[in-house]
């Protein structure tokens, strides 16, 4: 088994933000505000877009997510001192920015993306926007 990395987490402040435009040409969920966000809870929101789908559009509808978790979350056990080095990898985590494209999806009507919407900023999980 592979071991992962330690490294020390640093924001990227890239003027060239450019995963902010459509991809595929379909309907795009965008982040409205920054956010860290953690493997399960990507995983939770992959698994409940899909059963969402599932549940009440009978028709075949492609989905493109664009989840990355590059960075991984340490913590140091509590009474240890200054100097013995990062600690064990607890999690992994995604930054997003603001305007982030998280998914697209294609085949799908313009009041069914608004309906997913409503349902999805319900969680409290991430705000969205829709983009066409």
């Amino acid at each position: 088994m592979r071991t992962k990395k330690k490294y020390f987490f640093k924001y990227k402040n890239l003027f060239k933000y450019k995963k902010h435009l459509l991809k595929f040409n379909s309907i795009g969920f965008k982040i409205i505000f920054s956010k860290i966000i953690l493997k399960k809870e990507e995983e939770y929101l992959k698994l409940y877009i899909i059963k969402i789908f599932k549940s009440e559009f009978k028709k075949k509808i492609k989905i493109w997510f664009f989840f990355n978790c590059y960075y991984n979350l340490t913590k140091l056990p509590i009474e240890s001192r200054m100097g013995k080095g990062k600690g064990e990898i607890i999690d992994t985590f995604g930054f997003y920015k603001k305007g982030f494209i998280l998914f697209e999806i294609n085949n799908i009507f313009i009041y069914e993306a608004l309906n997913l919407k409503k349902k999805l900023n319900k969680k409290n999980i991430l705000k969205f926007k829709i983009i066409f």
